[in-house]
């Protein structure tokens, strides 16, 4: 859920073809422009048209979301939360904070943005709910070690430029048998290898003309002000049909600074300091099929899900005991899983 240059950015995509890590001032001003756009367009708030901060916008937004993301709520298991000190790095508009509130857990949210802590906090205002909620960046999380029982994050973590790093903060302030639950884009969906590589490819071309745009919309359903923009960012930017670039614009609309995907594999690296690391892919949208995506029977669509969804979900837990070499552990996670996995999620 939450949470720069123009999409691609000439910084970023240079630094991840040498494979080599950000530097700083690269990685700041990245994080900036993720930042601003997130401040104005927090997640999910664009499939609404009821007024921000009202009963009816949160009611539309869960409403949307969750028909959308039919598995998302059990796949986190709102219920088992009961007492746990939870973190949500990137709250959004709060559908899964509301959730664990009602729950009973200990919920606290971190966000880049002040647009969506106060978005979610106004929903808490509202039901009555308790909560903390703090603006702070996943990759320096502003929490003590063994802080929480569960660390949740949906779509937010690819966001981030250093998305490893983020992964090791999340290790840091769980307790020791805390769990972690996290969604990022999955690289070998679908929507990667056929939608982004080739059919928005070719809707590229398609949009250099006023008859071409009116064929995109009718073929995608999308807005028409969304390809608009696509059309001036075509115009504008040589490299548009760079894979990064496409992954950037195709994300989360067409101004996205920032986005990565990641292999099941690349996952397990990340995720090298934890033990009883599960993944399992989810979300399948019936657009990228046109004409009969839409028809397709719901146990269908759930089987294109489990092998070519979207999100990959990562399902990882705290050793409880940090006696096995835990210095070495940090380390591989701090150095070559760092550079391996950012080449992987950022290169075509």
């Amino acid at each position: 859920m939450s949470t720069l240059l123009s999409v691609g950015s000439s910084e970023l995509a240079p630094i991840a073809e040498r494979c080599m890590p950000f530097t700083s001032s690269v990685q700041s001003n990245i994080k900036r422009q993720v930042q601003n756009f997130w401040e104005n367009s927090p997640c999910d708030s664009w499939f609404t048209n009821e007024p921000p901060g009202t009963p009816a916008f949160y009611r539309s937004l869960d409403e949307h979301r969750y028909k959308v993301h039919s598995r998302l709520q059990s796949a986190v298991g709102f219920e088992r939360t009961t007492g746990l000190r939870v973190l949500e790095i990137g709250c959004g508009c709060g559908s899964e904070a509301e959730r664990f509130a009602r729950a009973s857990a200990h919920y606290t949210a971190v966000d880049l943005t002040n647009a969506a802590l106060s978005i979610t906090k106004r929903r808490f205002q509202l039901e009555g709910l308790d909560g903390r909620f703090i603006q702070g960046d996943a990759e320096n999380l502003p929490f003590a070690n063994n802080s929480f029982d569960l660390v949740y994050s949906h779509g937010v973590l690819h966001h981030t430029p250093d998305t490893a790093r983020a992964i090791r903060e999340v290790h840091r302030v769980l307790s020791p048998g805390g769990r972690a639950v996290i969604m990022l884009y999955y690289r070998d969906s679908f929507n990667y290898q056929v939608n982004l590589r080739l059919v928005r490819r070719f809707r590229a071309y398609l949009l250099k003309t006023e008859l071409g745009i009116k064929l995109a919309r009718k073929i995608g359903h999308e807005q028409m002000a969304e390809l608009q923009r696509h059309k001036e960012l075509i115009r504008q930017d040589p490299d548009y049909l760079d894979m990064q670039h496409m992954l950037n614009r195709n994300t989360d609309g067409p101004d996205n600074p920032l986005s990565q995907a990641f292999s099941k594999a690349s996952a397990h690296r990340m995720f090298c300091q934890y033990t009883n690391v599960k993944t399992e892919v989810m979300f399948w949208n019936p657009n990228w099929l046109p004409g009969v995506g839409k028809l397709l029977p719901r146990s269908i669509e759930d089987r294109l899900a489990s092998y070519w969804g979207w999100h990959l979900w990562i399902y990882a837990q705290k050793r409880r005991l940090e006696f096995a070499h835990p210095v070495r552990l940090q380390r591989m996670a701090a150095s070559g899983v760092n550079a391996q996995v950012r080449s992987e999620a950022l290169v075509a």
